[in-house]
């Protein structure tokens, strides 16, 4: 109830502050327009006073001048009210204008306005509303003021007045005062309202709730038995239905705890196979870690050595050495490349982070793209590449498919004897596509086929003469299983090696 009455209280005074803060300003807007209709009701008596005087000549004594001034006088000891004229061209000094007056006549003159006031505070902290209009010169002022080159419309002069709001302002307050007693005694009476009737519809009703909550955690049920019709009539039957329901279910509790535990324990041997996969992994981590760490010395050395060689002047003035040493460079750098790339695919093949998405890709033209890649090591080795390949359309995952059959190209080249060939041949035989790449090479031997997929296993001949990791093969026989394909090994040592590649036309794009 606290909490209701205090947001209650909160929410009317985040409503009544704008709207007070709103209300003032509008009765301060209100005085000023009041004020400013009763000026500009004294303005016009004054002119309707002058102009009859001025009208009526023969049967009045005083001039209209006269006439303003000696009911200014007469205002100021009578009246709540001051009026002066003045001119900014003066017959009579006693209508010289004040600091107010010679302010309004500039602003009348200079910006053509028809009226100026303001609001003025004395230093009694008394406001005075101050009203200036000017006096237009007509027929019957040229009686008088024909020998001073006045015109029909033009200026005269002004006259101001000025007046006390406290009286407006008081009268306001004293209204503001009844109507925030109002509305306070309203308020207090809608605040003690709305409480007993949340009181009455909802709070006594909750307690019956609570404590038949209380009872049911001490293991005893007892019912509401509420009755109002409402929702809350159907929340006290929901919780009868909820706790009779509680109670008879607690064997079924049981029964489904028991089965939560042997849950728990199939997910612990999951667990545990999990950890067995991360041991996996970590092998696997440390065996690239250790393979790395000696193929990457070779590379790396050889890099430092040329580098330094290609800053020695006697090797800078023979171009041909240059160029050897460049190459040499371009070389071991790739090879260092291929290494990591190798590594980075193997480590998302290994977590499954590649999603395979299969574009069309021509074949022949993805062989010719691999063969200028590897055009350095082709020409170093003065090898010939000869090429068989049917023009097709297959449809595969460009990133994975194309590593595959680069790792492939690599090894032929790597492994082949200077001045040697390579063939290169493709064709469609029924829902496949054959891909064969055969290198007269150092072979392999047959135990060695068997392993060759395997991570890190490389060939006996080959771990001497030729830096690797021994992952390509294993990274490539991944790449084409899942793609649904077969890949296939044949060689005799010193004398050749066929890798064969079968791809299924899934979704042949030539049709």
């Amino acid at each position: 109830m606290s909490k209701i009455i205090l947001i209650i209280c909160i929410v009317v005074s985040i409503v009544s502050i704008p709207a007070i803060t709103l209300l003032w300003k509008n009765q301060q807007k209100t005085v000023r327009e009041q004020a400013h209709i009763r000026a500009q009701a004294i303005y016009q008596m004054i002119v309707v006073t002058r102009q009859w005087v001025a009208d009526n000549r023969e049967a009045v004594d005083p001039v209209p001048a006269v006439v303003t001034k000696e009911l200014a006088k007469y205002a100021d000891h009578m009246a709540t009210f001051k009026f002066h004229i003045t001119s900014d061209r003066l017959v009579n000094p006693e209508n010289a204008p004040n600091n107010f007056e010679k302010y309004a006549l500039k602003k009348i003159e200079n910006d053509n306005l028809l009226e100026y006031a303001d609001v003025h505070i004395d230093d009694n902290k008394n406001k005075f509303y101050r009203y200036a209009a000017p006096l237009y010169i007509n027929q019957s002022c040229l009686a008088c003021h024909d020998n001073q080159d006045y015109r029909i419309d033009d200026v005269r002069g002004l006259i101001s007045i000025e007046f006390p709001l406290e009286e407006m302002e008081n009268s306001i307050a004293s209204s503001n005062k009844i109507t925030s007693y109002a509305v306070i005694i309203g308020l207090i009476i809608l605040i003690a309202s709305i409480s007993f009737s949340i009181y009455m519809l909802v709070i006594r009703h909750l307690r019956t709730l609570q404590k038949a909550a209380d009872a049911m955690r001490l293991g005893i049920r007892e019912e509401t038995n509420i009755e109002t019709d409402d929702e809350i009539e159907n929340l006290s039957l929901a919780f009868d239905q909820m706790s009779l329901q509680i109670v008879n279910n607690e064997e079924i509790l049981k029964s489904n705890l028991q089965q939560a535990v042997s849950k728990y324990i199939d997910l612990v041997k999951e667990l545990e196979l999990k950890n067995e996969k991360l041991d996996s992994l970590n092998k696997l981590k440390s065996d690239l870690l250790d393979s790395v760490a000696h193929e990457i010395r070779t590379p790396l050395t050889k890099i430092l050595s040329y580098s330094e060689l290609l800053n020695d002047e006697r090797v800078l003035r023979q171009s041909d050495m240059r160029e050897k040493f460049t190459l040499a460079l371009k070389h071991n750098v790739n090879v260092l490349k291929n290494m990591f790339n190798d590594i980075i695919t193997l480590s998302r093949l290994e977590h499954d982070q590649h999603t395979y998405h299969h574009i069309p890709i021509q074949i022949e033209y993805l062989i010719q793209d691999l063969i200028y890649n590897n055009e350095i090591d082709i020409i170093s080795k003065n090898l010939q590449i000869m090429q068989h390949i049917e023009p097709y359309t297959i449809n595969v995952d460009g990133e994975t498919f194309s590593i595959a059959i680069s790792n492939i190209l690599s090894n032929a080249i790597k492994y082949s004897k200077e001045n040697g060939v390579i063939e290169i041949n493709g064709r469609k035989e029924n829902n496949n596509y054959i891909l064969t790449f055969k290198d007269y090479g150092i072979g392999i031997t047959q135990e060695d086929i068997l392993k060759l997929f395997e991570r890190f296993h490389r060939g006996a001949n080959a771990k001497k003469e030729y830096p690797g990791t021994g992952l390509g093969l294993s990274i490539v026989s991944r790449i084409i299983k899942a793609h649904k394909g077969n890949i296939e090994i044949q060689s005799e040592l010193n004398k050749y090696t066929i890798v064969t590649v079968t791809i299924p036309l899934i979704n042949d794009c030539n049709k």
